[in-house]
């Protein structure tokens, strides 16, 4: 038998996973669904011009922050030690068992936080229309316009490559972090954020004195030399571009599973 991955065992895991948790999913779908009724009443009562906009960035804020919390306590049978060595000890591979982890927490979780938001974004749009139509001299809607498309709206399938990552990061946080996980983890991601900005604008005021780049070019302000402009081929944009926004979840998935391997209660 593969030692590393079996789908009969996977699938007896997931199975077991959903027995044991099944409660908690339905209690949590229910906490859920109060949560996105409440965020949507406060939209019902500030205000008199409704923007279907609004709800877009209602569910991806909602989308980002629950699904680090649910994700921060994927393994939190290993923070005791009587519940992380029976979990330590069933009769799966350590990748099965990252692998159900993921499922539930990414996979799942995304198709039962959509469901509860679409529920509660259309009463609540049932709602906004009837009292358009009731007082349209006071409430007004507007729907969303994919033709004419706001920033916002192009880049939300970005945004949702880079749900992938932070769900990985605070799943492997989930493992890493025996206590506060969900804070250390944001601890550790606003720090990561921060570094970033400094690397970046120490290369931009250091080495690429002197330069400008629009998008994928970089263009020499010619103050003493001719102006010259560097481009990148288009293939390697492409790559460099979907690595950076797609490779961060393997990267902390990966993390995450060399850790539970080393795990020990």
């Amino acid at each position: 038998m593969n030692q590393i991955f079996s789908f009969k065992r996977w699938w007896l895991l997931m199975r077991r996973h959903w027995i044991e948790n099944s409660k908690f999913f339905l209690f949590g779908s229910l906490s859920l669904l109060g949560v996105i009724a409440i965020s949507f009443m406060f939209l019902l009562v500030n205000g008199t011009h409704y923007q279907a906009y609004s709800e877009c960035i209602l569910y991806l804020i909602g989308l980002f922050l629950v699904g680090a919390i649910f994700a921060s306590g994927a393994f939190d049978a290993l923070q005791k030690k009587e519940r992380g060595i029976a979990y330590l000890s069933l009769p799966a591979s350590h990748f099965e068992k990252l692998l159900t982890h993921i499922f539930y927490n990414l996979i799942f979780f995304t198709i039962i936080y959509s469901l509860c938001f679409y529920a509660m974004s259309e009463i609540f749009e049932l709602i906004v229309k009837s009292r358009v139509q009731a007082e349209p001299y006071k409430y007004s809607f507007e729907p969303l316009d994919w033709e004419h498309p706001r920033e916002f709206m192009v880049a939300k399938n970005y945004l949702i490559t880079i749900f992938f990552g932070v769900q990985a990061l605070f799943l492997a946080g989930s493992i890493y972090f025996k206590r506060f996980s969900f804070i250390l983890t944001t601890i550790v991601l606003v720090l990561f954020i921060l570094f970033l900005g400094y690397y970046i604008n120490s290369i931009q005021h250091g080495l690429l004195r002197g330069y400008y780049g629009t998008g994928a070019s970089l263009h020499s302000l010619g103050l003493s030399l001719p102006a010259k402009i560097y481009r990148l081929p288009p293939a390697l944009v492409f790559i460099l571009k979907w690595l950076l926004l797609l490779g961060w979840a393997p990267l902390f998935w990966l993390v995450a599973w060399f850790r539970l391997r080393e795990k020990e209660i």
